[in-house]
């Protein structure tokens, strides 16, 4: 620690000071670089996008950033009063470890704390994020080093022994700084990422267009991952097939799947993921694809998109320069009207579609039954676990692809058969309290909630949903989520609301639909939530967990 004795400035950069300040410097990086872990998961999650990462910090949406000022305050306080009484008793070196100990205690509590908030998608360790970090600890530790030495020169210009030694609690106030060292570490790196990401993408280019492979690639607000992994099946009975993998849905996501691609694979499928206008046609001007699905359109994004017509938009753009064929879900408004829009050749397929539909349809708490009718093609029976009326018609569309990709009904049927639930996506889960878990907890807009309710209604007993309710639907958000009160008092016997950012609007909606405080939980997160579940739940249950919180809100 640093007893400030020196006679002159000049002193105060000997050796003896220097290490000092390397030593503060050096310990205040490790508590800032370990109070950062949030900021580093919700900056991947925003594809390193900085005015979004610090338009979210600075929002109401942003509860990591409340916990994080706290921290400064708490330590802070400690670090002053702690010196203040201590210094007459124990001497200046020893008050300064007491008030550097208080500061690591709280750090401590704080960082503890995140880690007990569950995060919906994991830190991802790419290259990219290895060198953020290293820069960022670079720049931390510079910054820290300067910051000491001017806090120093100020306690010595300033004569004082008290101020000397309380200087060093304004290093406790240095944590709410790190999320902008963050954003100026990412900037630094911004040349070479660039770099690095075209060089990626131009190997990508040319590994895709040297390739005659079938290239398809889907959009749309939701249904793209439920699509894909159907299409997968069905196609990989025929085919040998390489899809992008979970939600691989941006350019780098792509390339990292095509790197794998070699002279035994026939078919290459490509989820495309859209927050910004722009987006897709990046994706499709990559791929090249000769076939493209439009699963459906709805104010999924509306808060990055800004209006619904630029989210049609966005998602036509796959179509726009489309040498190929256009496949369009026939059970979606927003769908049937870039389908109208599309002058190439093009096919509806869903369960009323004009190229694929299915009839005869039954659905139960196991999966469904239904008859598939591609046109030109006498019908065949088909059945699959897959739970809900709308992954019909998401097998629908995928088996119009199929179908004009080669596939025989009957191959398709094979297909259908071996069908396997995606996690998290109306997953039926395994439990031993004898009472039935369906875990739709990835993501939610309002088609896809009013599916989850309907494939709740095939099953018996007591209904309990928990719900943080939707986000990203920006000025449409508060509508919706009253929309989504009613619906959930119509099918639920009780319903959970997690968090406080939706929770008025969905309140309201109970009310209005029917619902009594008796019917109502309140838990301020998921743990709690799951809490509050295990205290009411009892034999033959059915509960729902439908959505959860993006890591932006938590």
């Amino acid at each position: 620690m640093i007893t400030i004795t020196a006679n002159s400035v000049a002193e105060l950069f000997q050796t003896g000071y220097l290490l000092s300040y390397l030593a503060i410097a050096a310990f205040n990086s490790v508590m800032l670089y370990f109070t950062s872990e949030k900021f580093f998961l919700v900056f991947q999650q925003f594809n390193y996008k900085h005015l979004k990462y610090v338009e979210w910090y600075n929002s109401k949406k942003n509860s990591y950033a409340p916990r994080l000022l706290l921290l400064c305050i708490m330590a802070f306080l400690f670090f002053c009063v702690l010196n203040v009484t201590f210094l007459p008793l124990i001497g200046e070196v020893a008050a300064e470890y007491v008030g550097f100990g208080a500061y690591l205690f709280f750090v401590l509590i704080y960082f503890n704390t995140e880690k007990h908030t569950a995060n919906k998608i994991e830190l991802n360790l790419t290259r990219r994020l290895l060198r953020l970090c290293i820069s960022f600890a670079v720049l931390l530790f510079i910054v820290n080093f300067g910051f000491t030495v001017l806090l120093t020169l100020l306690a010595y210009l300033l004569k004082s022994r008290i101020f000397a030694v309380l200087c060093y609690s304004l290093l406790c106030l240095t944590p709410l700084i790190a999320p902008y060292i963050l954003v100026l570490s990412s900037l630094i790196n911004k040349p070479f990422e660039e770099m690095n990401n075209r060089r990626y993408i131009e190997r990508t280019k040319k590994i895709l267009d040297s390739s005659d492979i079938l290239k398809i690639g889907i959009t749309g607000s939701y249904g793209k991952t439920s699509v894909k992994n159907i299409l997968n099946t069905l196609l990989s009975v025929k085919f040998r097939v390489l899809a992008t993998p979970k939600s691989y849905n941006t350019p780098l996501g792509v390339s990292l799947t095509a790197k794998q691609l070699d002279a035994t694979h026939d078919v290459f499928i490509a989820e495309m993921g859209a927050r910004y206008k722009g987006d897709i046609s990046d994706l499709a001007s990559l791929v090249k694809p000769k076939m493209a699905i439009l699963t459906g359109v709805n104010n999924q994004h509306l808060e990055t998109m800004g209006s619904e017509e630029d989210i049609k938009n966005t998602k036509f753009e796959l179509f726009e320069n489309l040498n190929g064929l256009g496949f369009f879900s026939s059970d979606n408004e927003g769908s049937m009207e870039l389908y109208e829009k599309f002058s190439g050749e093009k096919y509806s397929a869903g369960i009323n579609g004009d190229f694929v539909k299915a009839s005869d349809i039954v659905i139960t708490d196991k999966g469904s039954t239904f008859n598939l009718e591609i046109k030109g093609e006498k019908p065949v029976s088909c059945n699959t676990s897959l739970l809900g009326r709308h992954n019909i018609g998401n097998i629908c569309l995928a088996a119009a692809v199929a179908y004009k990709a080669g596939l025989s009904v009957e191959e398709i049927a094979e297909g259908i058969n071996r069908l396997k639930c995606v996690s998290h996506r109306l997953e039926l889960l395994k439990n031993n309290k004898k009472i039935t878990i369906i875990d739709d907890s990835y993501n939610a807009n309002p088609d896809g909630v009013l599916s989850a309710l309907e494939v709740i209604s095939c099953f018996n007993g007591r209904k309990i949903i928990i719900t943080p309710g939707l986000v990203e639907l920006g000025k449409d958000e508060n509508v919706e989520n009253y929309k989504m009160g009613k619906l959930l008092a119509k099918y639920a016997d009780v319903v959970i609301i997690i968090g406080k950012h939706n929770a008025e609007m969905l309140i309201k909606g109970l009310y209005e639909g029917g619902k009594t405080a008796d019917d109502i939980i309140f838990a301020k997160n998921l743990l709690k939530g799951n809490e509050k579940l295990n205290a009411i739940v009892r034999e033959g249950d059915v509960v729902l967990f439908e959505n959860d919180l993006p890591d932006t809100y938590n």
